[in-house]
C-alpha cells in the first residue's frame, strides 16, 4: 500500500512515513512531569512500569518561539493582533489556535490547497484534512448553495439528496456493513458507536472499552474517556481520575518505539484484558493512530483483535474519521489496508469538506439490537438536506476529479522527495540516542528540531503540524488536490528548515 499524501517526520534515526490523517489538539504539556499508564497489559510490559506524557502540538503552545534568522512574526500584524486579543478575552482560554504564540493564522479564503489572509498572502496548506478535496470546491460549493436556497430543516424529513446519499456511501463500503446512522460530526459517530456496541454485545462487561493508548475518538464525555490523547493532558493533579475503571487502554502497537516487536505480541495484549475481564463490549481503534504519532497497525495485529474481541461477545469499531474517503490512496477505507471488516464504522471530517456531517455504518444486526432496546434514535440535523448536499458532492468530487489517484500518485513522489531529506545530518538523526537492545525506555525524542522546522515552515509560509506521543512528529496531511509543484514546496521549505537548524545548533 501506498503510505500516501501524508507523511511523518519521526523520531526514528532515518526519515520514515506513514499514511495518516489529522488530529485535534488543545495543548502544549510537554512541561508536564510525566504520567503512569493505567491499564491492563501484559504481564512484564514496559509499559506497565515506564512513565509516559503526552505533549498537544505546538501549534497550541504559549511559550516564545525559538529564534529563526530574518522571519517576520504574525504577532505584530495589527489584524492578527486584534483577533487574537478578542479569541482570548471572549472565548474559552483552553480554546484552541493554530500558531498562538506567532499571532495565529487568520483565514478568510481558500482555494485548492491555499490559504488566504486578509492581505492578500497565502498559506501552502499540508495541514487540513477537513477540507479533503480542497477549499472552495467549485463543484461542492455550487451543490450546497442550490440546497441551501431550497431548504434548511430538521433531518427527519425525508429526502431525495439523503436517499441517494445514504445508498452511494454505503456502497464504498463492504457488502456486510449495510446500514447507516447520519449525525453531524466524528465526536457525535464515536459517541453513538459506543452506545450501539454496549447494547450488541453479549460479554458479561457490555459496558467496558478496550482502546489504545495516545488515541483520540472526539470531544464529548463518552468518546473523551476512551482517548488517553486526552485526559492525559490533565494539568489540575487529577489526571488518573479521568481515567474510568470501565476503560482499559492497551499499547500503542508501535513496533519500533514501542515495548514489543509484533502485531501478535500486541495482540497478545488485548487478549489479556479480555482474560481478565471476562470480556469488554467494543474494541475501539483509529485505523491509524493519529495523535499517537501517526502509527499503522502492524502486521496480523487487528485480525488477531478483532477474533479475540468477538470470541468473548464484543464488538469492534474501526475509527476513520481521519483516514476514510479516498486518502490511502489504494483503497477509500484504510481499515480495507489490513484485511478486516469492523462491525462498525464512523466517519466524518472530510466527509462535508468544511461542513459538519458525520456518519456510523454498521452490520445489520448491530443496528437491530440498538433499536431492539426500544429507544427511539434521531438527531435534529444529521442527514438534512443541505448536509446530504456537501456530501454528495464530496463523492461526486472524489470520482470526477480522481482524488484517489491523486493521493497514491502525488503520495508516492511525496515519499521519495522526502526520502531525500536522509542526506542531511539533522534529517537522518531525529532521535539523540537509540540504544540497539531498546527497552522500551530509550529513545530520546528531538523534539526541539521538530519544533524548529515547523516553525519554520510557517514563517515560509507553509502550515504543518506536530504531534506524537513527544511531540516529536511532523504531520504532513493536505488536501487531496496536493499536487507534485506543492510537493517539492514542502520538501524544498523542510530541507532549508533542516539546513538552517544545522546552522543554529538545533540538533
Amino acid at each position: 500500500m501506498n503510505r500516501e499524501m501524508i507523511t511523518t517526520l519521526t523520531k526514528a534515526a532515518s526519515i520514515s512515513s506513514c499514511a495518516s490523517t489529522g488530529s485535534e489538539t488543545d495543548s502544549d504539556c510537554s512541561h508536564l512531569p510525566d504520567r503512569p499508564v493505567k491499564a491492563q497489559v501484559r504481564r512484564g510490559s514496559n509499559l506497565s512500569k515506564t512513565q509516559h506524557h503526552l505533549t498537544g502540538s505546538f501549534l497550541f503552545d504559549d511559550s516564545p518561539l525559538p529564534p529563526l534568522p530574518n522571519k517576520p512574526s504574525s504577532s505584530t500584524n495589527p489584524i492578527n493582533e486584534r483577533l487574537v486579543h478578542n479569541h482570548l478575552k471572549n472565548q474559552g482560554p483552553n480554546v484552541s489556535m493554530f500558531y498562538r504564540a506567532d499571532g495565529g493564522v487568520v483565514a478568510v479564503k481558500g482555494e485548492g490547497a491555499i490559504i488566504y489572509e486578509p492581505d492578500g498572502s497565502s498559506y501552502l496548506d499540508c495541514a487540513n484534512n477537513v477540507a479533503g478535496c480542497g477549499h472552495s470546491h467549485p463543484l461542492i460549493v455550487k451543490a450546497a448553495v442550490d440546497e441551501i436556497q431550497n431548504i434548511m430543516t430538521n433531518g427527519r424529513f425525508l429526502h431525495p439528496l439523503r436517499d441517494a446519499y445514504v445508498m452511494r456511501l454505503l456502497a464504498t463500503l463492504p457488502p456486510e456493513l449495510d446500514t447507516l446512522y447520519l449525525v453531524n460530526s466524528g465526536s457525535e459517530a464515536n459517541d453513538l458507536a459506543l452506545r450501539m456496541a454496549r447494547q450488541y454485545s453479549t460479554s458479561a462487561n457490555p459496558d467496558h472499552v478496550i482502546c489504545i493508548d495516545c488515541a483520540y475518538h472526539g470531544h464529548v464525555q463518552s468518546v473523551v474517556d476512551v482517548s488517553p490523547y486526552k485526559w492525559r493532558q490533565c494539568t489540575d493533579g487529577n489526571a488518573e481520575s479521568y481515567h474510568k475503571e470501565h476503560v482499559h487502554v492497551v499499547s500503542a502497537p508501535d513496533t519500533y518505539r514501542g515495548p514489543y516487536k509484533t502485531g501478535a505480541e500486541y495482540a497478545d495484549e488485548v487478549k489479556l484484558v479480555l482474560e481478565d475481564t471476562g470480556g469488554v463490549g467494543a474494541f475501539i481503534h483509529e485505523s491509524i493512530l493519529g495523535c499517537g504519532g501517526q502509527i499503522m497497525m502492524p502486521d496480523g495485529y487487528l485480525p488477531a483483535v478483532y477474533d479475540a474481541v468477538r470470541s468473548s461477545g464484543g464488538c469492534v469499531i474501526a475509527d476513520e474519521v481521519q483516514t476514510g474517503f479516498g486518502r490511502p490512496g489504494t483503497s477509500f477505507w484504510q481499515f480495507q489496508h489490513y484485511g478486516v471488516t469492523p462491525d462498525i464504522v464512523t466517519m466524518g471530517k472530510p466527509m462535508g469538506n468544511g461542513y459538519p456531517i458525520g456518519a456510523v455504518a454498521c452490520r445489520r444486526e448491530v443496528a437491530e439490537r440498538f433499536a431492539a432496546s426500544g429507544i427511539e434514535y434521531f438527531n435534529t440535523y444529521g442527514g438534512n438536506s443541505v448536509a446530504c448536499a456537501f456530501g454528495n458532492a464530496v463523492l461526486d468530487a472524489i470520482e470526477q476529479d480522481g482524488l484517489q489517484e491523486n493521493a497514491r500518485v502525488v503520495g508516492e513522489y511525496l515519499m521519495k522527495r522526502m526520502r531525500s531529506l536522509k542526506e542531511l545530518p539533522s534529517g537522518v538523526e531525529f532521535v539523540k540516542r537509540r540504544r540497539t537492545d531498546y527497552t522500551g525506555e530509550d529513545i530520546i525524542p528531538h523534539e526541539k528540531l521538530c519544533r524548529y522546522v515547523v516553525d519554520f515552515l510557517k514563517y515560509e509560509r507553509i502550515i504543518v503540524s506536530r504531534d506524537g506521543p513527544d511531540g516529536n512528529v511532523i504531520k504532513i496531511k493536505p488536501p487531496l488536490v496536493f499536487t507534485n509543484g506543492n510537493v517539492d514546496s514542502l520538501v524544498n521549505g523542510m530541507k532549508q528548515a533542516l539546513i538552517e537548524a544545522e546552522k543554529t545548533g538545533y540538533f
